[in-house]
């Protein structure tokens, strides 16, 4: 303070005619000032300053899940707009000491800081600035800053008289809370409640007197001189300085001053760590919103917006599919074009040491090291048995063996330099201690230093990470270049509780479960079946599995089908239970030509299926393109028995007011009679217990599912339901090639499924969760080979579900046996299905 008076003294000794000369100028000036402020007091100028309150800020739109958490925003200005009942006091004092000390005692102008920087502006000296809070306000709603002389002095006038003519009309209280609900703090953060949660990761009504004071330090120049993690040196100053003016004007007492100096700045952004999830859900809202509400209102109208999205299944879902992506990648091999980066061949002007240099790879800043990640790592030496690996700080080992899946020597496939990814699989236990007292130690960057004993915190001790004891152990990954996708919607109201539409959205926005149409394969032939059902078949029906042609007059050629074996692979007379199972194309072609292409088309778009889709016989076997979303929405037909419900993104779109904007309810309607779609939902629990989606057996509940498989194995799909949910997954590439020998649905996607499923029948069990029989389906015993009612001597015993009425009369007699080919060889097993419960449980 000493040093400031001296300053000033010295100043005017030495230019005292200037100052008198201009003290002369500003004495002028403040009548002319005094003149308006009276007109304005009297009459006002400023009509834009009459509804204040009613100005509309840009306030972003938020995106919850539906336990109502924000999984997103969307925002040109990100604004939560409080209440001053939610601006604490301690926030307050710190803007009065940092911004203007005479706030509450003033009406609009704080003429001593106005003086100070009128003649800072003179004499061409920064001499801090002189606005007060209300003057900032009218600055920031209504004015614009001026880059020349006369435009600054211009606009400093307007914003005094607009000053007082807001003091004139609002509390101290309303102009306060019109401040911090409109000031810039960086990034693209407006007001003080997301600027606390982006620096603080809290409300504003709860952070700390430290944290109060950092808030008016950025507020001049929040992206330059008091950018918080560009300089921490310039905010530490400043912020202790408002921590001592609020300490001067007894805001605050001596003890309080001196534990808040000691809290260190925030490091980095609070939620930089935070993954994203939904990604290709959110983006669907966004376009939808955008769509109905335009981009002004979506992007600035403070819409909240409640989704179906449930992060925990949003995050299975996410987890699984990329797993399953990376082992099937890994199936398909090792890629060497194109080769890795390599920084030592990419820095040939500069030196490199791997080891001492300060390399810093994209994905190392703000790496955290947890175990099953993976992360870019740099090749610092390879042998036959070893590979060592510099990840940031860290130093990670790399065994053969867990690069076995390449099917090559590590100096095949790495050299030193190269910049790869790699699995953490183990954290050493030593390691493991001192990253948990480094967090520990980094986290009083929001609290005091000193806990509830009062005792020093303790910090970690220095290590040698490079030391062999904290080496991470590694397997080799790469990024797979195979896509996919899956889709989870809740059964009874339609609800999406979970979309993944690739394997990064950060490479590829394109949404495979929404906006590619794929072919389904032998996903379509649920329709197929479900058809047959309703139009004379039962699931006794016998249908001959050998070779068959037909000529097709919708495309003028002879149509061969064949089955997954080749030319030669039939199975002779087949229930229509075993065909379905068993996923034969032949028996489902012989479905086609009875039934007609026709009658399919028309029953697939009574299960919602609005592609594209020709009266070929081909369709019988998956030929046409269709949607994953419209296949999931179709399957949740059989465990709805019969009802379709219509799949929805968002329950809730509410303005900033609370006003409600659009609701959502389900979409139910009846497309298929209870009854059939009970018995092929029964058939399809027969496709997981004895068929090709026997890896989803293991499975503590009573799941049906159907896998496909396209030609050349370019597209693979597994689409299973339970009780409670539906979820489709679909495998493939982009643009369409073989995944590889025998990568069908049953391989690639349904262990993607298998995995989802796992996770959420782990968190929500259905154990006991069954399918409700209608009154119109019986029970019976046949034999499953021949489909006729069961006698002593058959050998495959089988409590099938008949539409009443339909049910088989004829016992099974030696000579059926006799028809059917391996009825007394194959491998077939009888594994009991979970049926409704209406008094009848499963066979056995």
């Amino acid at each position: 303070m000493n040093f400031r008076k001296e300053t000033l003294k010295d100043f005017f000794l030495e230019h005292s005619k200037v100052v008198l000369l201009l003290l002369g100028v500003v004495i002028t000036t403040l009548v002319g000032i005094l003149t308006g402020i009276i007109l304005v007091y009297q009459k006002g100028f400023f009509p834009e300053i009459e509804r204040l309150e009613d100005i509309k800020p840009k306030v972003m739109t938020t995106i919850h899940d539906d336990q109502g958490t924000p999984i997103k925003d969307f925002a040109i200005e990100k604004r939560t707009i409080v209440r001053r009942a939610d601006i604490p006091d301690i926030l307050v004092k710190a803007l009065i000491a940092s911004e203007d000390n005479q706030f509450y005692s003033h009406w609009g102008v704080n003429f001593r800081g106005t003086f100070r920087a009128v003649l800072g502006v003179l004499t061409g000296k920064d001499m801090g600035g002189g606005s007060s809070i209300t003057q900032q306000l009218a600055l920031n709603l209504f004015l614009d800053r001026g880059s020349t002389f006369s435009k600054k002095v211009g606009r400093k006038l307007k914003e005094i008289l607009m000053a007082i003519q807001i003091e004139k009309r609002y509390s101290k209280d309303q102009i306060l809370t019109f401040y911090c609900n409109k000031i810039y703090l960086g990034a693209s953060v407006y007001g003080v409640e997301e600027a606390s949660r982006y620096y603080f990761g809290k409300s504003v009504r709860d952070i700390n007197l430290a944290e109060a004071a950092l808030i008016p330090t950025i507020m001049p120049s929040p992206n330059g001189r008091y950018h918080v993690f560009n300089n921490p040196d310039n905010c530490l100053q400043k912020r202790n300085y408002i921590l001592e003016r609020m300490l001067d004007m007894k805001f605050i007492n001596k003890e309080q001053y001196e534990e808040a100096i000691k809290i260190p700045l925030p490091k980095k952004p609070y939620d930089i760590e935070k993954e994203e999830i939904g990604n290709y859900f959110v983006e669907d809202v966004r376009k939808n919103l955008e769509a109905e509400f335009g981009d002004q209102q979506l992007y600035t109208g403070g819409l909240r917006v409640y989704t179906t999205l449930n992060s925990e299944m949003q995050k299975w879902a996410e987890d699984s599919l990329r797993e399953g992506l990376r082992t099937l990648d890994k199936r398909i091999g090792w890629r060497t074009k194109p080769g890795l980066l390599n920084l030592l061949t990419n820095n040939n002007e500069k030196k490199v040491d791997l080891e001492k240099d300060d390399i810093q790879l994209p994905n190392w800043k703000w790496l955290k090291i947890n175990q099953e990640k993976i992360v870019e790592g740099v090749v610092l030496k390879v042998t036959n048995q070893y590979a060592l690996v510099r990840i940031d700080r860290f130093k990670g080992k790399l065994d053969a063996a867990d690069a076995r899946w390449t099917g090559r020597l590590l100096p095949q496939i790495l050299k030193e330099g190269d910049v790869a990814l790699f699995r953490i699989l183990e954290i050493p236990q030593l390691l493991q201690k001192y990253l948990q007292e480094e967090e520990q130690s980094q986290n009083t960057t929001m609290t005091m230093n000193t806990d509830q004993t009062g005792q020093e915190k303790k910090t970690p001790a220095v290590i040698d990470l490079h030391d062999k004891k904290y080496r991470l152990k590694l397997a080799l990954e790469q990024e797979p270049e195979v896509q996919g996708a899956i889709l989870v919607v809740e059964n009874k109201t339609g609800k999406i509780k979970a979309m993944v539409g690739g394997y990064s959205f950060d490479k590829s926005k394109w949404n495979n479960a929404t906006q590619a149409l794929r072919q389904t394969g032998s996903t379509i032939k649920p329709i197929v079946y479900t058809t047959a059902l309703e139009n004379g078949y039962t699931p006794s029906t016998i249908i001959e599995d050998e070779y068959f042609a037909y000529f097709d007059e919708w495309t003028g050629e002879l149509w061969e089908p064949r089955n997954h074996g080749g030319a030669n692979d039939f199975l002779g007379p087949l229930t229509f239970r075993r065909a379905f199972e068993k996923s034969r194309n032949v028996c489902t072609a012989r479905l086609a030509e009875h039934i007609t292409p026709n009658k399919i088309v028309e029953y697939a778009r009574k299960f919602g299926i609005t592609s594209d889709l020709k009266p070929y016989m081909s369709i019988s076997l998956g030929a046409f393109e269709v949607k994953l979303s419209e296949m999931v929405a179709a399957f949740s037909v059989f465990p709805n028995l019969g009802i379709r419900v219509k799949p929805f993104l968002v329950e809730k779109v509410v303005d900033h007011n609370g006003h409600v904007l659009k609701e959502n309810h389900p979409d139910r309607k009846q497309v298929i009679n209870k009854e059939t779609a009970f018995v092929m939902n029964y058939l399809l629990q027969g496709v997981v217990q004895s068929g090709t989606g026997w890896r989803a057996r293991r499975l503590p509940a009573a799941i049906g599912g159907k896998t496909g498989t396209t030609n050349d194995f370019t597209n693979a799909w597994f689409i299973g339901f339970s009780p409670s949910i539906t979820v489709g997954v679909w495998v493939g590439y982009d643009e369409p090639r073989k995944l590889g020998e025998e990568e069908t649905g049953s391989r690639a996607a349904s262990p993607i499924f298998v995995s989802f499923m796992e996770k959420y029948l782990e968190k929500y069990p259905e154990p006991n969760a069954t399918y409700r029989k209608p009154p119109g389906v019986v029970w019976c015993w046949v034999d499953k080979y021949t489909g006729k009612l069961l006698s002593p001597d058959c050998l495959h015993k089988f409590k099938e579900a008949f539409i009443a009425g339909t049910e088989p009369l004829e016992e099974c007699r030696e000579e059926d046996h006799n028809m059917i080919t391996h009825y007394y060889g194959d491998e077939d097993e009888e594994v009991e299905i979970t049926t409704a419960n209406t008094g009848n449980t499963g066979p056995g």
